[in-house]
């Protein structure tokens, strides 16, 4: 049996591959062949009728001769064949699982019947009579016609029967002997045969790709409809289409459920004119859709604040562009969901966690937090900031006179009027009873921060009505700037509030910056910089490596390049007391392309799996062709660029975030890696991941340390860590001070960790020591043979 199973095989793939059906999914070569199976039951009725007629001719011309007695029990047992036949092609098609034997089974059925109509042919008597061999001839070319347009689709079938009916045929006919006719007739044959063959491979080719593409067309629009079903029950969700000018042909009923409006009510109606008719005028998220669809790009994700509803309303609402399968455009195919209650959700959170109850502004802690961060940001990247303390004149008297319910009313009212003069970065406070804090972020510009607190001082003597009451107070304000009056979180408030208390005894009313040795440090100011001019040439900068370490098992996989002063008399100097001062002039440019350049050179005498972090201020990345640099210092060291990293804040995308994207662009194509530093504490870190592919995150310092104690804190690190893992981004959480804080980051899939934890930042000198004492002793000869050398 195996050697006719194998000879099926190998036909059976040979026409597969002439009619491309060899490169179809099981799944689809099964649906394939019961529609096969399927033309071949619906035609066979046919066979049978001309297999009567022909065996009817037949039976005529040969009456009488010896030949009829066996030739009519032939002829009964082939339509005894095809009656069978018709019988189980009635019965409708075979199951899948029994597809196979049917195939067998016709396959069979083809085979006999032609074999049978083989020896018909081969024993009409052709050579006696003229009239038998016409219609003989007749009879094969008919019944060859016929097996053409009823298995036609079935290239295996149909070869199974008209094979022997052409070598029955061609038998037939050699008992012609010499006679012209031989030839003729055989030519017929011959060419008829080969029209066949081409006629069947070419219109069973177009046969299988019709029907696979209908299938697969079908298979998934079964599953698109059963994905819309299944989301249009979801009662917030809808989904939504437009044509090609914009106008809803389409809305599921989760709209109606969500917003009562039927979708009746919203067909034909522009969707861009009614999403500018229920939200704010101008809206940024609403000209971001109208920019999508106007260049034919997909929006995802798009949140819009909903108007005149009578409550808070959210929509979130995605979209693509939909095209036909010729790639004609036919508009716009999306999904919209109310997400009103997670929002509202949010904010409280928000407020409660972070925000002063009476007022709504940030409270003690929060504002501590937001004065940490800028004070990091200073001590990395130079960043100057202002702090401002206010405390309110008379106050104390409206308490006394007309209740601690009235004051607390007018101290929300101060609280609004002084939120009206900030921007939009600004930070304001309330610290308890009537102080406030102001943080001015990005501010070293000391005329803006005197107009600002003129202008605060101004608008706090302006009367203020309250259920009808009219109260004159004032405020005394006073002011911090860092770096130049501290730059540590305590240092800025003591004196912030010592100018404040200054301007107290100046008469109140008005605002004082801190004084205090004003003068000594301006000078020592202009010091640090004449003396910082020569440092690079002197070779008194040096760096310290900060160990970046795996999550896991807590073994280095790089470090964090960091500079320092080595001053020949003040010893070394950290970044705090000179970056800021090199920011301030061109210095800080020559200091960080120095640092690439020193950070690369290290790292290439290190093992091959330690990578080297820099960052970089935002003045030195817009004044360096750091796209140059970076190309230089990979060139001259040697260092692979997947072992360098970038890290950049996102106050450096704010101003011309074109031009900062592009040069990013330029050192990732390098291969060097670039990471977001401080995420989650600015404004727009989500934003900045989708205009540039980050390939790292570095979670802020103060999210770390807070979530010791702090349950949002570490639920806002898990969704982080979820966010990063959604967008295929690798972590680092910095600042990690305690196995608490280690073992939490670990188990929410960080990548890296880094801080004092683990390792204080390190001297070149000293990196061998602690990458010796890092690794396990087995491990130290195959893994660091540089490290050891050195």
């Amino acid at each position: 049996m195996s050697g006719p199973t194998n000879a099926f095989s190998r036909i059976n793939g040979f026409v597969d591959r002439a009619i491309g059906a060899d490169g179809l999914s099981h799944a689809l070569r099964d649906k394939l062949l019961g529609q096969q199976l399927a033309s071949v039951a619906l035609m066979v009725p046919s066979l049978m009728a001309a297999s009567l007629i022909v065996s009817a001719v037949f039976m005529v011309v040969t009456w009488g001769q010896p030949i009829f007695g066996p030739l009519a029990a032939l002829l009964s047992i082939i339509n005894a064949i095809h009656l069978y036949a018709s019988i189980q092609a009635s019965r409708g098609r075979p199951q899948k699982r029994d597809s196979r034997r049917a195939v067998r089974k016709v396959l069979g059925l083809a085979l006999t019947v032609g074999v049978l109509w083989g020896a018909v042919l081969s024993m009409l008597p052709v050579e006696q009579d003229a009239a038998i061999r016409t219609v003989a001839l007749l009879g094969a070319g008919g019944l060859l016609c016929i097996s053409l347009i009823a298995l036609i689709n079935y290239p295996q079938a149909l070869a199974a029967f008209t094979i022997p009916i052409v070598i029955g045929s061609a038998r037939g006919l050699t008992g012609l002997g010499q006679s012209g006719d031989l030839l003729v007739q055989a030519t017929l044959i011959a060419g008829f045969t080969f029209i066949l063959v081409t006629v069947v491979f070419n219109h069973a080719s177009g046969f299988v790709a019709l029907r696979a593409s209908e299938m697969l067309v079908e298979e998934k629009r079964q599953i698109i409809g059963l994905l819309l079903r299944e989301f249009e029950q979801t009662a917030s969700d809808w989904v939504w289409g437009v044509d090609t000018s914009g106008v809803v042909n389409r809305l599921s009923g989760g709209f109606t459920k969500a917003t009562g409006a039927s979708e009746a009510d919203m067909l034909g109606v522009d969707l861009l004119a009614f999403l500018k008719d229920i939200t704010a005028p101008g809206d940024a998220m609403i000209r971001q859709i109208e920019r999508a669809m106007a260049s034919g790009e997909t929006f995802q994700d798009v949140e819009i604040e909903i108007m005149g509803t009578g409550r808070e309303c959210w929509w979130r609402l995605t979209g693509k562009p939909a095209y036909d399968e010729a790639g004609k455009y036919l508009g716009y195919l999306g999904t919209g969901s109310d997400i009103s209650e997670r929002k509202i959700s949010e904010r409280r959170i928000t407020l409660l966690a972070h925000h002063d109850s009476l007022t709504g502004l940030l409270n003690r802690t929060r504002f501590t937090e937001q004065l940490s961060l800028n004070v990091s940001r200073l001590e990395r990247y130079g960043t100057p900031f202002a702090v401002m303390y206010l405390d309110l004149d008379q106050f104390k008297g409206v308490n006394d006179t007309k209740g601690h319910m009235a004051g607390d009313r007018l101290l929300a009212e101060v609280a609004a009027r002084m939120q009206s003069a900030l921007r939009d970065i600004d930070l304001a406070a309330r610290f308890g009873g009537d102080e406030f804090a102001i943080l001015l972020p990005e501010t070293g510009d000391k005329g803006a921060v005197d107009a600002l607190a003129a202008r605060l001082v101004a608008m706090m003597r302006e009367p203020f009505v309250v259920d009808g009451d009219m109260f004159l107070i004032g405020a005394s304000i006073g002011i911090a700037m860092a770096p130049s009056d501290g730059a540590r979180p305590d240092h800025l408030l003591r004196n912030a509030d010592l100018a404040l208390y200054r301007a107290k005894s100046d008469g109140r009313s008005t605002y004082r910056f801190f004084e205090n040795q004003m003068d000594s440090e301006v000078r020592e100011k202009r010091m640090i910089e004449a003396e910082l001019r020569g440092a690079i040439a002197r070779g008194e900068l040096v760096l310290h490596y900060q160990p970046l370490v795996n999550a896991d098992d807590g073994q280095p996989t790089g470090f964090e390049a960091l500079v320092r002063w080595n001053h020949p008399t003040r010893g070394l100097v950290p970044p705090a007391d000179f970056i800021a001062i090199a920011e301030q002039s061109d210095l800080i440019v020559d200091i960080g392309d120095w640092t690439i350049n020193q950070a690369c050179l290290a790292a290439s005498s290190w093992p091959d799996h330690l990578t080297v972090a820099v960052n970089l201020s935002a003045r030195h990345f817009r004044r360096s062709d750091i796209g140059g640099v970076v190309e230089t210092a990979l060139r001259r060291s040697g260092l692979a660029p997947e072992r360098l990293e970038i890290e950049i804040t996102e106050g450096l995308l704010i101003e011309n975030p074109e031009e900062v994207i592009e040069k990013l662009g330029e050192i990732r194509a390098l291969g060097v890696t670039i990471a977001m530093d401080d995420f989650g504490t600015g404004y727009s870190s989500l934003s900045y991941l989708l205009k540039f592919p980050f390939d790292k995150i570095k979670i802020d310092r103060s999210f770390v340390v807070a979530s010791t104690n702090d349950p949002i804190a570490r639920d806002i690190l898990r969704a982080i860590a979820t966010m990063a893992k959604t967008l295929k981004l690798r972590i680092t959480a910095e600042g990690v001070e305690t196995a608490e804080q280690a073992a939490f980051l670990s188990e929410i899939a960080c990548h890296q960790l880094q801080g004092f934890y683990f390792a204080r930042p390190l001297s070149q000198a000293d990196l061998p020591a602690y990458l010796l004492a890092s690794i396990p002793a087995e491990a130290h000869e195959e893994r660091f043979p540089q490290a050891l050398a050195s």
